[in-house]
């Protein structure tokens, strides 16, 4: 790379700029894990307080492409900013509750704020790098999902004092806010560059059968790790009477080692390991932390050494996202294949925390167990038919890392 090229590649201020915005959008989610206990005390929930954690998700799983179509319309930076604006609205809404109806009611705004910022901020991404830079920055962007459920846990303790759980809205209101004052001046305007688009050859892709498959395996693998991650701090602290703030300890560091384990599907691909190996060992690890969670293992540190273990083969499942060329039916329409992809993983995530929260209330884990068992195993019958069957014919000629999007 000369430096003449470099100007061409993207300004990394932006880059990151788009990647924080992108995190705490997706924080509209987690947000509220450590203060989810206080939340059905005070509002008298029971196991439907899961819908609490997981409702903005309904939103990007509804509206998705219905948001790509406004993007490719009216460009990506109105619908960030816009998005962004709606989410801090919803926050302070959501602070300001006093009834349960009006608090899911203010989630679901926050939840359409989330939908404008995540279908934006990629296609800006996309659009102001180029080059091996535009590599490194999807890269980045490949973890603001487990980054996102990284940042609530980090300030549990503080959140999880009594009559704090305001804060959960309002010190993400203010952090976004904050943001979003940056991003009107200094996020780059659609100027006279192509286009990037979400909608071309939708037509195409909703024909398409890969898609659809590939979107049900990452479903099923969001079902699964939302639900215990949402759960796992209070079902660390009644089992083993350690404080919210230590067991949420156990999450920060479970997502670090999730990001660890997407960042490490690349390499591993590059170097010829066949995807369905990578799928079988994530599985493998899903399946044996997650099942070994409910057991009544020695201490807390043999929990918190499981549930990592949990969380880093959730990641290389993660990280087969560099799959979703394979499905695409043509180049052009890589953006709408990642919307429906997208769209089908949120429904997991929708659906994850109150199963999770159910199966808590019954008193016992073999439910859990029992969704997790079936979830890993259809993420691998997925992966399959996609490598062996539901691969676009163009894809079966060349190696997954040769059918990126083009640079323009």
């Amino acid at each position: 790379m000369t430096s003449a090229d470099e100007p061409n590649q993207g300004s990394w201020p932006s880059i990151f700029l788009i990647y924080a915005i992108g995190v705490l959008g997706a924080t509209t989610i987690s947000q509220v894990i450590p203060v989810i206990g206080d939340l059905a005390r005070i509002f008298r929930a029971g196991p439907q307080i899961g819908w609490v954690i997981s409702l903005p998700s309904a939103l990007v799983a509804i509206g998705a492409l219905l948001t790509g179509w406004i993007v490719d319309r009216i460009g990506d930076k109105p619908v960030l900013l816009a998005g962004s604006t709606i989410a801090v609205l919803g926050d302070i809404g959501a602070a300001l509750a006093t009834s349960f109806p009006m608090l899911l009611a203010m989630r679901v705004v926050e939840g359409v704020g989330y939908v404008g910022i995540a279908v934006a901020a990629i296609t800006m991404m996309i659009r102001v790098t180029q080059g091996p830079r535009r590599n490194l920055a999807l890269t980045l962007w490949s973890s603001f999902i487990p980054m996102s459920f990284a940042l609530p846990f980090l300030v549990a303790g503080p959140l999880s004092q009594p009559g704090r759980w305001q804060w959960a809205f309002f010190g993400h209101a203010i952090a976004l806010g904050g943001l979003l004052v940056v991003g009107v001046w200094q996020l780059p305007a659609r100027g006279s560059e192509p286009v990037i688009s979400r909608t071309a050859g939708l037509a195409s892709v909703l024909r398409t059968p890969g898609p659809y498959v590939l979107g049900l395996s990452f479903a099923c693998a969001a079902f699964v790790q939302t639900g215990i991650v949402s759960t796992l701090p209070h079902v660390l602290a009644g089992r083993y009477g350690v404080g919210i703030a230590e067991a949420s300890s156990v999450g920060t560091a479970g997502m670090l080692l999730n990001i660890l384990g997407c960042l490490s599907v690349g390499p591993l691909l590059n170097r010829g390991v066949r995807p369905l190996a990578i799928a079988a060992g994530g599985v493998c690890f899903t399946i044996t932390a997650g099942v070994a969670l409910g057991l009544s293992l020695p201490g807390f540190g043999a929990a918190a050494a499981i549930a990592c273990a949990f969380f880093f083969g959730a990641g290389v499942i993660v990280g087969l996202w560099a799959l979703l060329p394979l499905v695409a039916p043509s180049r052009q329409s890589l953006g709408a294949t990642s919307g429906l992809v997208t769209q089908l993983t949120l429904w997991g995530v929708l659906f994850g925390p109150p199963a999770a929260f159910a199966a808590e209330a019954g008193g016992h884990w073999l439910p859990e167990a029992r969704n997790l068992v079936i979830a890993s195993l259809t993420i691998v019958l997925c992966i399959w038919l996609v490598v062996h069957k539901f691969r676009h014919p163009a894809g079966a000629q060349s190696k997954v890392g040769d059918q990126l999007p083009s640079a323009h």
